[in-house]
């Protein structure tokens, strides 16, 4: 026996699925995460513990759950709890989550293989009264009223909610059911447990089979006086022997259950309470966490500090100007915490006492912090240090990130948020006044605050750490994401170039476009009106011209985009409208707007972001250089206005058909496979395949169709989709489809069991192990689950092909530097890449990038590269 827990001592016997089945019909459906989380069935049995801890004080908890596979009884009887209805995917969900708690608060968890829960509950009820201690069994299962035994074992029997429980000794067990507990299992053989799909006897209530079991003391009794019944409950008896006879044999609890632990070979642990904190923030449990360390603060060993209230985190400053100051307190900072301000660095130098350094002028001028680092938004630092000739060269946590691998569902990672929900600390307001401005020189407030948030990133960064280990996204924040960090910092850094004057003069070139298109429509209308007013439009289409409307909202007739398109036959003026539109849209976003994002420099410096997209895409913005229009000759044109530095080339690198030698290599489809290890065009081989025709019969619409179920598949898309893009009926686009997965059959199953993967785990998971949540499964709207099956589908493919792109860009980027070669990484675009390279590094630039893109995985079908020279970003693509 563990000397944590001496005889006497009492037990808490937990059983976890009654418990969990109970909380999680108990409370709303409705409660979820920020994330999307349910967190009923969760939320239900913590406080359940909570309140069974806070009222029984226990000196042991245990907890037991069923197993997966089929239990004596199930082979006994094929129909035993046969009738139930499947579990909810909503619960199955979040038993892990249960488990997860259980494991955190280090309660022991027994099993027996082939058993019940209740066997392994009798098993150590029995385990507890032999060694001396009280056992209390917590269930929602009247099939334990069976083992209580005063005064060693009791059971507390959870009626309804959360928090009402009876707790019934022998003689509460006799007053409830008017028998004793050792007569418990035949009394309920008789009356039978329809939630087992266990019959009854005909004519046998609770009453009836109470009454019998009193006065004949047992089934032997009962059947041995059938005579001395009514005529009615006789022939139900005499009818219902073996039926009863069985019943106990399937009702009657083992108590020598083959558990892989013994009761006297636990003890009580002590639990993390930043560990389980961290669990109760994940779920969102901030009203509970003070019941919960009321509770178990001292019983469960939790320090006194665990009560504390929120830490707001307070800097005290000093500044450092000379570099052999900051030299001193680099080599006594490992790992280096910083936050980056107005032209300084701020780094921690003592988290518990709140010292911080404020690294300015000259200080920073060619500093390499070659440390670990830890930072939030470490590009801005890292750009900083950039323009004074400095660089980071180890970043171990970008806190922002490592918040968008735990949980991408979300959209918001700014630091005092994820500080309020990973730990017990939080930030002062910006600008606020401090109270420890006497360490040193006293600095100004955007000082004060990088400071803060420093601190604010050495509080977090350990935490989060741990999370990444613990969801298995560690590998993937240390091999890819925090490395392309710094592959983004420099490209930005960078830019690429502009030719101001061809985008000038294809921004005139719009406007006169605009203004031809405009004096065309008053032609045709008859008079001028403002075209970009709703109002005025509605007015000459539906009143003047008497077109038909289609779509109505609050403020009258839709003049939008899908309505014009509808109405493009019935008025030329129709069709000069949406000319315009496009130029229109052409010249304001792209026209205007890349001028405005040209710096001083002559080069648009973009940001790319790694936290946007659920899929692990990346992303640009100010300007967004991934939606440069390439679909129009019109919108194709601003490529020409990129160019390189002076006396280099643009080579462009285009991953070709990446998505779809995703699909093939995920689905294991054979036919798929074959087609890209061919070296026949692939969308030819497709086409042949799904119309049934030789490769030299293909037809070019027949290939146009087979690439667009392709590309679609990539993305989710159904008939419905796959009519609208081919302008076909979706009948007629269902054929098509279904004709692709009779000739790759693989690729269905693969698209089902992708669904069915992500609604057992909460999650989709690459092949590189990033995972995106898609709460949207579990949601009762037809619509929302549906479209939340096709993002299930394209997340493994998109989240793969992403994730290839961002180790080609991550090996590409060492490559470079460690060649020290002139050539440097410039954009990125969807599956581009784009260089600027000299005359004299074009053979080595070209083998170097086919090694490392094509390299970047290894896939059951080859990764192939499409590359190409020029003088402007458009003639490389041409």
């Amino acid at each position: 026996m563990s000397p944590s827990v001496p005889p006497g001592a009492k037990v808490l016997l937990l059983d976890g699925n009654s418990l969990a089945y109970r909380a999680f019909f108990a409370l709303p459906p409705d409660l979820v995460t920020a994330s999307g989380q349910h967190t009923n069935a969760v939320l239900g049995f913590t406080s359940m513990l909570v309140n069974l801890v806070k009222d029984q004080k226990p000196d042991l908890v245990v907890a037991t759950f069923d197993r997966p596979e089929p239990t004596f009884r199930h082979i006994r009887n094929p129909e035993y709890k046969a009738q139930r209805d499947k579990t909810p995917d909503v619960l199955i969900q979040q038993m892990g989550l249960i488990r997860q708690l259980v494991d955190t608060l280090k309660i022991p968890t027994v099993y027996a293989k082939g058993f019940e829960a209740d066997d392994v509950i009798g098993t150590l009820a029995l385990q507890a009264k032999a060694l001396g201690l009280n056992a209390v069994i917590v269930t929602g299962d009247r099939d334990s009223y069976q083992l209580v035994s005063d005064p060693h074992i009791k059971v507390m029997y959870n009626r309804r909610g959360v928090s009402d429980y009876v707790l019934y000794d022998e003689a509460g067990i006799l007053e409830k059911t008017g028998v004793t507990p050792a007569q418990y299992p035949e009394y309920a053989a008789l009356r039978g447990d329809p939630s087992d799909n266990l019959p009854g006897i005909a004519g046998v209530g609770e009453k009836t089979a109470a009454k019998l079991i009193t006065t004949y003391g047992g089934l032997d009794g009962i059947f041995a006086n059938t005579e001395s019944q009514t005529p009615k409950l006789r022939a139900g008896l005499e009818a219902g022997e073996a039926l009863a006879r069985a019943n106990v044999e399937m009702m009657r609890i083992v108590t020598d259950a083959p558990t892989d632990l013994a009761l006297a070979d636990l003890g009580r642990g002590d639990f993390d309470v930043d560990e389980v904190k961290r669990f109760f923030d994940l779920m969102e449990f901030r009203t509970l966490w003070p019941r919960f360390l009321e509770a178990f603060g001292v019983a469960s060993g939790a320090s006194a500090t665990a009560l504390d209230t929120t830490t707001v985190l307070e800097a005290k400053v000093r500044v450092i100007e000379h570099a052999d100051e900051l030299a001193a307190v680099l080599s006594a900072s490992e790992p280096v915490a910083l936050a980056h301000g107005p032209n300084g660095l701020a780094i921690v130098v003592d988290a518990k006492a709140g010292d911080v350094v404020w690294v300015t002028g000259a200080a920073l001028t060619g500093l390499v912090i070659s440390q670990p680092v830890w930072a939030h938004d470490a590009k801005g630092a890292m750009r900083l240090l950039f323009d004074h000739g400095g660089d980071i060269t180890n970043l171990v946590i970008d806190t922002a990130i490592a918040a968008y691998l735990i949980d991408p569902a979300s959209d918001r990672y700014a630091l005092n948020e994820m500080l309020a929900k990973y730990t017990d600390a939080s930030l002062p307001e910006v600008g606020a006044p401090s109270g420890q401005l006497d360490f040193g020189e006293v600095v100004a407030d955007a000082s004060v605050d990088a400071a803060r948030r420093a601190l604010a990133v050495a509080t977090l960064a350990p935490v989060l750490l741990a999370r990444l280990a613990a969801d298995g996204v560690e590998e993937l924040n240390r091999d890819m994401e925090a490395p392309l960090v710094r592959v983004l910092a420099r490209m930005e850094a960078i830019g690429v170039g502009v030719d101001v004057v061809g985008l000038r003069r294809i921004r005139d070139h719009l406007v006169a476009e605009c203004d031809r298109l405009t004096k065309e429509i008053y032609v045709i209308v008859g008079r001028e009106f403002n075209v970009n007013s709703t109002l005025q439009l509605r007015e000459i289409l539906f009143e003047e011209l008497k077109l038909t409307p289609s779509k109505k909202g609050k403020t009258g007739y839709s003049t939008d985009a899908a309505t014009l398109e509808k109405l493009r036959d019935e008025h030329p003026m129709v069709e000069l409208l949406l000319q315009y539109r496009e130029v229109e849209k052409l010249r304001s976003t792209y026209g205007e707007g890349l001028l405005n994002e040209v710096q001083s420099d002559g080069r648009i410096h973009a940001t790319f972001n790694q936290t946007v997209a659920r899929t692990g895409r990346l992303s640009s913005d100010a300007p967004n250089l991934h939606n440069i229009p390439v679909r129009s000759d019109t919108g194709r044109v601003f490529r020409t206005a990129f160019v390189p530095t002076r006396g280099c080339e643009l080579l462009v690198a285009d991953y070709n058909q990446v998505e779809l030698r995703c699909i093939a290599h995920l689905a294991n489809d054979p036919g798929l496979i074959e087609a890209f290890t061919s070296g026949r065009d692939v969308h030819t081989e497709t086409a042949a395949r799904v119309f049934g025709v030789d490769a030299s019969h293909v037809t070019h619409e027949m290939r146009a169709k087979a690439k667009m179920v392709s590309y679609g598949l990539a993305y989710g898309m159904e008939a419905y989709g796959l009519g609208q893009r081919l302008g076909i009926p979706t009948g007629d686009a269902s054929v098509i489809l279904n004709a692709y997965f009779e000739a790759f059959p693989n690729v269905k199953s693969y698209m089902e069991r992708t669904v069915v993967e992500a609604l057992n785990r909460g999650y989709t998971e690459t092949l590189f192990g990033r995972r995106r949540p898609i709460p949207e499964l579990m949601r009762d709207n037809f619509r929302v689950r549906q479209a939340a099956e096709r993002q299930a589908m394209n997340a493994g493919i998109q989240g793969l092909a992403a994730d290839i792109f961002k180790v080609a860009l991550v090996r590409l980027d060492h490559e470079l530097t460690a060649r020290k070669m002139a050539s440097r990484l410039v954009l990125q675009v969807h599956d581009e890449v784009i260089l600027e390279v000299p005359p004299s590094e074009h053979d080595a630039a070209v083998q170097l990038v086919r090694e490392t893109l094509m390299g970047a995985a290894q896939l059951d079908v080859p990764l192939d590269v499409n590359l190409a020279f020029g003088p402007t970003w458009a003639d490389a693509k041409a």
